[in-house]
């Protein structure tokens, strides 16, 4: 993307696309855009009302206003596609979208497998990786992402605001060598030697024409006219003195330690202005009644630092937080989507760091090119490739460095020894974020349809539906003794924190156990029990028919969950147990489809009581083995030759 200013930021999505389940709206909205480019040439006002009215007519995404502008929604609300090379300027589909929307992206190549990745992960750090921002009036242009992976594998536990606000402030035209020692500089305020503030003045200077804060501090009292030189808002200069009442207030506390000083510094530092222009708009201290109390509760606070330079560092450091704040949530989930980096806890860190250091070492962080790699539906932007051909990789020395590390001559053993360390990594942060006992607070809240508790609850990025899933999933790993691989059988994108992002695509059913001797199917839905014939009836048979002909001469049990069971559904399952089903996939029946209902309810129950599943499953089988019969597949053959019709 190109800035519009060198003022500005980059974003990847405009403002006013707030939703946070980012992986299933772009797939919902791709394919109104493919269809509204059938109909219109041009991305114009009027292809842009209609792609927006088409898409509040088809879909729930976004709020219902008749008094809004159709045609620019229509354009803001698809500008995080352009940014991710999904489409084009003019809202063309790029050859990512067409092969994503379609199921046939290209798979992990042998370095890719090596991430652990979903097919959607993929798909995103792909992207990612080739996002350039140009500078606003040249060729010059950094790669965000990759400056991302960087400053994560030379660093643990970077704050957020730290991470996101440094993305956001390297510029289009910093060479490679600039950034690098950026990165390294870091160094200082990941070992406590520097302030983050410090670091950005340092490096991030603001044009001052030769004014210092050094010698503003260095004489008393302070020269107003510097000052406001110093300490502007560029936005508008109603609070000037404001700031300077603040700071000369702060310092003649700090030299005084006086209760009244005290309180007039309290309520100044209080004021909305105050806050937003020296802490981005949080509180400035603990505030305390004594000042004894008052320096014990504020005794690490920069403002109260010997050095008063540190002042301005943490203003200018407000300021520059304040210019990206609005970008910085969008970047993250973006990032998110990728499942490589950690966010939790307000810290940043790379999954499977130790495998990104070797494919992700020495990748370059700028450069200089033509903008037609925007602007031209063939350029690589817009084409689907590998990781290893997006960074132009050395295959043979990447596998052999990956070999090392994971400790095998095959580079075969690669997919398992990931899926082992993946597995190990979901249980550790199932076991502490979502013990039996949480699942059980967590699972009525889907009869209640209590989504906003769900979602904060498990996560914000994710619909209620693929959290269920979700739930569902770790539920029947605890009921199973975890007795199978969680990872395996959830049919689900995961982030890096190991939460849920969508349902994978594939025409699989939701999540598959495969035990020792049997399979197992779990088909769940919330759709009510009057929904359940039209939407369900026939994708979980279809499924189950599948999947029991896929595993052929294993046993195939398939448990459908929902909050209610509607009873014709139930029955019309039972029955066609007995009949023979085509699969959809070859040319063979299958023998004995089980279909088996349980409730929420259900599941509960035998959460509490500590249910033995094989002994469901064992009655299961028994009950339906005992209702089938041999079906005569030339039935209607019969009918028809004895009524001589042919």
């Amino acid at each position: 993307m190109q800035l519009k200013s060198s003022s500005f930021t980059f974003n990847l999505g405009d403002t006013s696309f707030r939703r946070k389940t980012l992986i299933d709206d772009y797939k919902e909205i791709l394919p109104f855009l493919r269809e509204n480019n059938l109909e219109f040439d041009t991305w114009d006002n009027e292809a842009q009302a209609a792609f927006y009215k088409k898409i509040l007519l088809g879909s729930d995404l976004f709020e219902r206003n008749k008094k809004e502008d159709f045609a620019k929604r229509g354009r803001t609300l698809t500008n995080s596609l352009v940014k991710l090379g999904l489409t084009d300027s003019k809202r063309r589909l790029s050859k990512v979208s067409i092969n994503w929307l379609t199921g046939t992206s290209q798979k992990a190549d042998k370095i890719e497998i090596s991430l652990g990745l979903d097919q959607n992960n993929l798909i995103f750090l792909r992207q990612l990786l080739k996002l350039r921002v140009y500078e606003n009036n040249g060729n010059h242009f950094v790669y965000p992402f990759r400056i991302g992976i960087t400053l994560a594998m030379l660093y643990r536990n970077i704050p957020q605001s730290n991470f996101l606000n440094l993305l956001h402030l390297i510029r289009p035209n910093f060479s490679q060598k600039k950034i690098i020692d950026i990165i390294n500089d870091y160094k200082r305020v990941d070992n406590g030697s520097l302030s983050f503030s410090e670091f950005l003045n340092i490096h991030f200077p603001e044009n001052t024409n030769g004014l210092s804060a050094t010698e503003l501090f260095s004489h008393q009292p302070l020269n107003k006219d510097i000052f406001s030189k110093l300490f502007f808002n560029g936005k508008t200069s109603k609070y000037q003195d404001d700031y300077y009442n603040f700071v000369v207030t702060l310092l003649h506390f700090k030299q005084t330690k006086d209760l009244r000083s005290l309180q007039e510094l309290l309520k100044l530092s209080n004021t909305n202005s105050i806050k937003q222009a020296f802490n981005s708009g949080t509180s400035i201290f603990k505030s305390k009644s004594s000042v004894n109390e008052f320096l014990e509760a504020n005794q690490n606070n920069i403002f109260l630092d010997s050095n008063d330079s540190l002042i301005y560092s943490q203003f200018i450091s407000s300021k520059k937080n304040n210019l990206i704040k609005e970008y910085r949530d969008m970047t993250k989930r973006t990032f998110n989507l990728t499942g490589i980096f950690d966010f939790s806890n307000g810290l940043v860190n790379l999954i499977s760091s130790d495998i990104c250091n070797i494919i992700f070492s020495n990748i370059s962080l700028a450069g200089n090119e033509s903008l037609d790699y925007e602007k031209n539906l063939n350029s690589p932007f817009y084409q689907e490739h590998t990781i290893t051909k997006i960074l132009n990789l050395k295959e043979d020395y990447v596998l052999t460095k990956l070999q090392k590390l994971l400790n095998t001559s095959d580079i075969s053993n690669v997919v398992d020894i990931v899926n082992r360390r993946k597995e190990k990594l979901f249980r550790e942060f199932m076991y502490k974020n979502f013990p039996k006992e949480k699942i059980l607070q967590i699972l009525p809240l889907f009869s209640e349809r209590n989504d906003s508790k769900i979602k904060k609850m498990v996560s914000e990025s994710a619909t209620v539906p693929t959290i269920f899933e979700y739930i569902v999933g770790i539920a029947w790993f605890y009921l199973s003794s975890e007795k199978f691989y969680i990872t395996k059988s959830l049919n689900l994108t995961l982030d890096g924190n190991m939460l849920p992002l969508t349902h994978a695509a594939g025409g699989e059913g939701d999540i598959i156990i495969d035990y020792s001797k049997s399979t197992l199917m779990l088909e769940v839905t919330l759709m009510n029990k009057h929904a359940q014939k039209r939407g369900e009836w026939e994708p979980v048979l279809r499924h189950a028919t599948n999947l029991t002909v896929d595993k052929k001469p294993i046993e195939v049990i398939t448990l459908f969950i929902a909050d209610e069971l509607d009873d014709n559904t139930v029955n019309i399952w039972r029955a066609i147990s007995t009949v023979p089903l085509k699969s959809s996939n070859k040319d063979e029946y299958a023998q004995n489809v089980k279909v088996f209902p349980l409730n929420i309810k259900n599941l509960i129950y035998m959460l509490q009581n500590g249910q033995d599943e094989q002994l469901l499953l064992k009655n299961i089988k028994s009950s339906y083995d005992e209702y089938f019969r041999n079906f005569d597949l030339s039935w209607r053959d019969e009918i028809m030759f004895d009524s001589k019709i042919k």
